[in-house]
C-alpha cells in the first residue's frame, strides 16, 4: 500500500507538467542559414525564467547530440532552456570536414603547412545571435546563462569564454582545451570555468596535442596550463582543494577532483581528472555511478548562482550514512543503512520537493512515475536522524 501511495503522488506531479520537446530552428547568419535546436523542459513557464545552457558537438557531430550526454533530463527537473547549434562543414585542403567549430584550432599539416579549421566562419558571432533570438523569444534569467561542449566544441566552449564573457555566467569544456593559435585570453570578467578530461584521451592528449595516425599536432593549451590560465583569470587560490574519487566497479577508470577557490571561498575553477579516461563524456550509467560529466556540470553551474550551495538542498551538520543502488535506476531505488528509515523526499535540482513517501519494511521507493533525470534524496528516521543521496532515474 505504502508503495502504491508513493507511485501515485509521483504521478500527480508528472501530470502537472508540459510535455518536453526539440524543436528544428534557423537563422540568417554571416549570409549563410544557421541551424540550431531548442529544448524547452518540461513545464516552462513564462512567468518563471528559466536557466539556459548552450550544448555544443565535436568534430563531424551534429545538434541532435545535445539528446544524448544526459542533459535533457537535467534540464527537465532544473528548468532549463537547451540551445544546440550546428556547425558547418569545413573545405579543407585535404577534403570535406564535416561539421567542425572555427574554435581558433590551427592544424600545422606535413607539406601542406598551417590549416585553421573553418577560420572564415563567424561561430562566436552565430552563436551569439542565436542565443540573442531565444532570449527575445522565451523567459530566460540573465545571470543564469551557461556553455558547455564536447572535443571541438570543449575548444569552442573555451573560446566564447575569452571572446563573449558577457554572454554566459560559467562554462563547461569536456575533452577540449584552448586553441594555442587564438591570442591569449582576456575576458575582462571573472568567467567560472570547469573542465574534464581523460589521462588516456586518445584524440586531445592532456598535453593538448590532436592525435591522429600516430602523430601528435599541438593544437591547444595542455590540461595543466588550461587550468593555470584560469585560476590566474579568476583570482583564485592556486592550491587546490583536491579529492580523489572512488572506482567503485574496480575497473581502473577513477576521477580526481581539482577546486580552486576565490578570495571569498567559492569555487570558480575546477578539474575532473579521469584516470584511465579516453575520448569519451562518461556518464553516471557508463561508470557506476563514480563520475557523471552531465550532473557535475550542472552542479558547478547551479553553485554560480546559490553561492555555496546546489539547487538540491542538502542538509547542513551531520548526516546518516546512506546508500541507493541501483543507481542509476528504471523502476525501484533500494536503500541501503545503518538504522531503520521512516519516510524520504525527493527533490528536483531546482530544489522542489516532487515527491514524500513513507518507507515500509523493505526499504524501497518505487520511481516509476518521475521523468528521467537527477534527483536528492532526503531520508528521514522516526527520531528526526536524517541522511542524503543523489540518484539518477533513467
Amino acid at each position: 500500500m505504502k508503495r502504491l501511495l508513493c507511485s501515485l503522488a509521483l504521478l500527480l506531479g508528472s501530470f502537472s507538467a508540459a510535455i518536453a520537446a526539440w524543436t528544428d530552428n534557423s537563422i540568417s547568419f554571416g549570409g549563410q542559414t544557421r541551424l540550431y535546436r531548442t529544448y524547452l523542459p518540461a513545464g516552462y513557464d513564462a512567468s518563471r525564467p528559466a536557466s539556459l545552457i548552450v550544448v555544443l558537438h565535436g568534430l563531424g557531430g551534429s545538434m541532435n547530440d545535445a539528446d544524448n550526454v544526459g542533459i535533457t533530463q537535467i534540464a527537465d527537473t532544473a528548468n532549463i532552456i537547451l540551445l544546440s547549434p550546428q556547425a558547418l562543414d569545413f573545405n579543407s585542403p585535404l577534403g570535406l570536414v564535416s561539421a567542425a567549430w572555427n574554435s581558433g584550432i590551427v592544424v600545422n599539416v606535413p607539406v601542406i603547412g598551417p590549416v585553421a579549421v573553418n577560420g572564415a566562419v563567424d561561430d562566436v558571432g552565430f552563436i551569439k545571435a542565436m542565443m540573442d533570438a531565444a532570449r527575445q523569444q522565451y523567459a530566460v534569467n540573465p545571470v543564469r546563462v551557461y556553455v558547455c561542449g564536447a572535443s571541438l566544441g570543449g575548444f569552442m566552449t573555451q573560446r566564447l569564454a575569452c571572446e563573449a564573457p558577457g554572454y554566459f555566467a560559467a562554462a563547461a569544456s569536456v575533452m577540449g582545451t584552448y586553441a594555442l593559435a587564438l591570442p591569449p585570453c582576456s575576458p575582462g570578467k571573472m568567467v567560472p570555468v570547469v573542465h574534464f578530461h581523460g589521462t588516456k584521451d586518445e584524440v586531445v592528449s592532456w598535453n593538448g596535442d590532436l592525435l591522429f595516425n600516430g602523430s601528435a599536432f599541438p593544437v591547444g593549451l595542455s590540461v595543466d596550463d588550461l587550468i593555470a590560465r584560469w585560476v590566474s583569470l579568476d583570482g583564485c587560490n592556486p592550491a587546490p582543494l583536491h579529492e580523489v574519487w572512488p572506482d567503485s566497479n574496480s575497473d581502473s577508470l577513477y576521477a580526481e577532483h581539482y577546486s580552486y577557490s576565490d578570495a571569498s571561498g567559492n569555487s570558480r575553477v575546477e578539474l575532473f581528472k579521469v584516470n584511465n579516461g579516453t575520448h569519451a563524456w562518461y556518464s553516471g550509467a557508463s561508470t557506476n555511478g563514480d563520475i557523471d560529466y552531465a550532473g557535475e556540470i550542472w552542479k558547478f553551474f547551479n553553485k554560480q548562482y546559490r553561492t555555496g550551495a546546489t539547487g538540491v538542498k542538502e542538509p547542513g551538520g551531520q548526516s546518516l550514512a546512506v546508500t541507493l543502488y541501483p543507481n542509476p535506476a528504471i523502476q525501484l531505488i533500494r536503500i541501503r543503512s545503518a538504522v531503520w528509515l521512516d519516510k524520504v523526499q525527493i527533490c528536483d535540482l531546482y530544489g522542489r520537493v516532487v515527491a514524500t513517501c513513507a518507507l515500509s519494511g523493505n526499504q524501497e521507493v518505487d520511481i516509476r512515475n518521475l521523468n528521467p533525470g537527477l534527483y536528492g534524496m532526503q531520508l528521514y528516521t522516526a527520531e528526526g536522524d536524517r541522511g542524503f543521496a543523489k540518484f539518477v532515474k533513467q
